[in-house]
């Protein structure tokens, strides 16, 4: 049998916070997959791809069924209490091997804003992005349940992983926040939220936006500066806290991130529902910060 390697008290309270988001999330997305809801998404993003077109030809009327099966057993395995550590590491392997997937659409995909030039420009890929964190969450988690000769050296891949997906995401969006398409895009979200509708009686819907976009490059600069600034880190990392905190009362204040109501959640919901994990991976940030310190 397998025993993991005991954690130190932080780490501890961050793995089981990363671990039942990752649970969450995959076991809320498999499920919508099975059910169909998911299913016009799942066949546009199939469809379109290179290598998973020509591989799902022969059952692309049941892809979703596929789909949706990788994404609940890997919740379930990683969710259930009573199950040994050899198995969980599968769950964790199949969320990696699926936010590879899912990152791999980024290249194969038309997710760039052609009014724009394309490519840097980024439009429904947003979400693929935050996959990065994912990733870099369930490698983590491996790490820190690993044998002594399986675990190598500190936290290397994994944190490394999580930094650089939480930058991309904050600085990569940060700065689509400086075009109008982006500016458009998120006024119906400040508009619906407590927390932000204020700031659309003080700016028109571009400053605002602006505004929003600086705050989040500075997040991810501060991040950048673990190594050599630990005040900028920290400071990075509560805008981070907060800007992921926020973007999930959408799902409160926002109507449309809902197909309906509860739990059927439409494009937008699935794009916000993924910050649940990137907020558990700043709480990684600070375990590991703190720990080491």
């Amino acid at each position: 049998m397998i025993i993991p390697i005991p954690l130190m008290p932080r780490q501890r309270t961050a793995y089981l916070a990363a671990r039942y988001s990752l649970a969450i999330l995959f076991i809320w997305f498999g499920a919508m997959s099975i059910t169909g809801v998911s299913s016009p998404n799942i066949d546009q993003w199939i469809s379109s791809h290179s290598l998973f077109s020509d591989l799902f030809s022969g059952f692309k009327d049941s892809i979703h069924y596929v789909v949706g099966s990788i994404e609940l057993i890997a919740g379930l395995i990683i969710a259930l209490p009573k199950i040994s550590v050899t198995v969980r590491k599968f769950g964790y392997v199949l969320v990696i091997l699926y936010s590879v997937s899912a990152l791999s659409l980024l290249f194969t995909n038309p997710v760039w804003v052609s009014d724009l030039g394309g490519f840097p420009a980024i439009g429904s890929g947003q979400g693929l992005l935050k996959y990065i964190t994912i990733l870099g969450v369930a490698v983590w988690i491996l790490q820190y349940t690993a044998t002594p000769w399986q675990r190598g050296s500190s936290d290397s891949f994994g944190f490394f992983l999580i930094v650089m997906g939480i930058v991309t995401v904050m600085l990569w969006i940060g700065a689509m926040k400086f075009t109008e398409i982006e500016a458009k895009g998120i006024e119906p979200l400040l508009k619906s939220s407590y927390l932000f509708s204020w700031m659309l009686g003080l700016f028109d819907i571009q400053v605002a936006s602006y505004i929003i976009g600086i705050v989040e490059i500075f997040a991810a600069l501060g991040l950048l500066c673990w190594a050599v600034n630990r005040t900028l880190f920290h400071l990075g990392l509560m805008i981070c806290f907060i800007t992921f905190i926020s973007t999930l009362s959408f799902l409160i204040t926002f109507e449309s991130a809902w197909m309906g109501s509860f739990p059927y959640l439409a494009n937008a919901g699935h794009f916000l529902i993924k910050d649940l994990v990137l907020l558990m991976g700043s709480f990684i940030l600070l375990a590991e910060d703190k720990q080491r310190r």
